[in-house]
């Protein structure tokens, strides 16, 4: 039993991530930065907490993330989906997301429209001064948060938002298939690391053990 749970934890640590109380204090730190963003007229931290709502909400890769274009949100009445038209491959897929995130993406077409921004079927959802977001923009945005907070490590960056997302959706309900499905695998080989012990799991095994 112990040999299983030291060959769990270790092929979990292959993959970074972040834990929940570490995600949570990253979307805090950046909604906050967006609240008084909105209260100064800057647009900035509007759309960054945009961004990081998104992927820790969706596990969106960020190329997916910088190319999602305003039609590609299904947030009408009854429906609570995003559209990735590119993913990995070239792939696409449907994602479900959560109804604090439709609530927010129509908040924030909302805000857009007022801006003067299009908000058109083709037009892209992150637009700033120099035009579309491109991924290493969301990238660096992600890193400057990571630094801030003092939770960046080398190659633990954006794409460990992905896997904390990964991790965190698995922990819920046990379920490979959903894990597979909102990622975008193509095989559920990919996405088994995800059914391995976590470090949260084995403290709460560990803690309280004599």
């Amino acid at each position: 039993m112990h040999r299983m749970v030291i060959m769990n934890l270790r092929a979990i640590m292959d993959i970074k991530y972040f834990t929940e109380a570490q995600v949570r204090l990253l979307r805090r730190t950046v909604k906050d930065k967006a609240v008084a963003d909105q209260s100064k007229k800057n647009k900035t931290g509007i759309r960054e907490w945009m961004v990081i709502d998104l992927i820790t909400s969706t596990g969106l890769r960020v190329e997916e993330v910088s190319n999602l274009r305003c039609g590609d949100l299904k947030a009408g009445y009854g429906q609570c989906e995003v559209f990735v038209s590119r993913g990995k491959g070239g792939r696409s897929r449907t994602v479900e997301i959560p109804q604090s995130l439709k609530t927010h993406l129509n908040q924030y077409l909302k805000w857009k429209k007022e801006q003067q921004e299009r908000i058109g079927p083709s037009n892209y959802l992150f637009v700033g001064q120099r035009g579309p977001w491109t991924a290493q923009a969301i990238q660096q945005l992600v890193k400057k948060y990571l630094k801030k907070l003092g939770l960046y490590e080398r190659g633990k960056s954006v794409h460990a938002l992905r896997h904390s997302y990964a991790v965190q959706l698995y922990r819920k309900k046990r379920d490979l298939r959903a894990v597979q499905k909102q990622l975008g695998h193509a095989s559920i080989q990919t996405t088994q690391i995800y059914a391995d012990v976590t470090k949260e799991d084995i403290q709460q095994q560990i803690n309280g053990l004599w």
